[in-house]
């Protein structure tokens, strides 16, 4: 089951409260169909659960019942293929069998609330969420362009503000800003996938930041041992060539605590002198070995 379907499946289980919210929702479901026209009312979708809602609803408030098309494959298509039975459900919902393009008919909200479960059902029928595991992308794929226009409108309103894009022959709205897809699953009532979505997000965060302090810590280890193999190879050299004595005694002390301690910080290192010193202190005296080295 991916994310997206366990949405879905939230969805379907909302029993709106109003009559005219049950209306708006069935009206986003047929409108962003497979199919709203007065020769086919159709809809294809990959969960059952969707299907099954879809002929139920539109059962209750036209009286006129989808049936099953196709079962077999991925993608189940579920709707009314009469002409005498698709005009009295395009006519419930304001519509004639005329019309050159689908276009969002407002007369169908009542109030407020109503584009809220406008907005399910549009989801239902035409909505994908990718995992947030993976990333954060919710989008709707529209048929017609005047449709996709009137949508956009209608979300502004909801002040929410999607991008645009064209995929083959229908037009997509999407979402990548995981705060904003919170939102949407919010308004649609979908709130058990809105934690589940935030939950997801903190732990991606944790494990980013863990992620980076790792590395963080990795890279300095990987610094501190390259320049203290740099370090001790000069002491050696000088020592091979001059002995340890020809080192005044301030650069002796740290020249054979540096032998000692091939692992140790240049804090580490100033800590363990006679008489400690800072870090840049540490770092003065082993540059000075080195030039010292470099001349012999």
């Amino acid at each position: 089951m991916s994310f997206s379907s366990d949405v879905k499946d939230e969805l379907v289980k909302i029993q709106a409260d109003s009559l005219c919210c049950r209306h708006a929702q069935v009206y986003g479901m047929l409108l962003f169909g497979r199919a709203f026209s007065a020769s086919s009312v159709s809809l294809s979708t990959e969960n059952k659960n969707v299907a099954e809602n879809y002929i139920n609803s539109v059962l209750e408030l036209t009286g006129i019942k989808p049936e099953f098309i196709n079962r077999g494959g991925r993608k189940i298509t579920v709707g009314i293929t009469s002409k005498v039975q698709c005009l009295p459900v395009l006519e419930k919902f304001g519509h004639g069998s005329r019309e050159l393009s689908r276009r969002i008919n407002r007369a169908n909200f009542s109030s407020e609330c109503c584009f809220s479960a406008f907005l399910r059902g549009a989801f239902l029928s035409c909505g994908t969420l990718t995992s947030p595991e993976k990333n954060y992308r919710l989008e709707f794929v529209v048929p017609y362009l005047k449709l996709c226009g009137d949508f956009v409108k209608l979300m502004e309103e909801l002040d929410l503000k999607p991008k645009q894009a064209k995929r083959k022959n229908s037009y997509v709205l999407f979402f990548r800003d995981s705060e904003t897809i919170e939102d949407i699953l919010t308004i649609m009532g979908a709130v058990n996938s809105t934690l589940e979505l935030m939950g997801i997000k903190i732990h991606k965060d944790m494990r980013n930041m863990v992620n980076r302090k790792v590395n963080f810590e990795t890279a300095n280890i990987t610094r501190t041992v390259e320049a203290a193999t740099v370090q001790i190879k000069a002491i050696e050299t000088i020592i091979n060539k001059r002995g340890l004595d020809f080192l005044p005694d301030s650069l002796r002390e740290i020249a054979v605590l540096r032998i000692e301690n091939p692992d140790a910080t240049l804090k580490e290192l100033g800590e363990k002198l006679s008489e400690p010193i800072s870090r840049s202190g540490v770092n003065h005296r082993l540059n000075k070995i080195l030039e010292m080295s470099k001349e012999i």
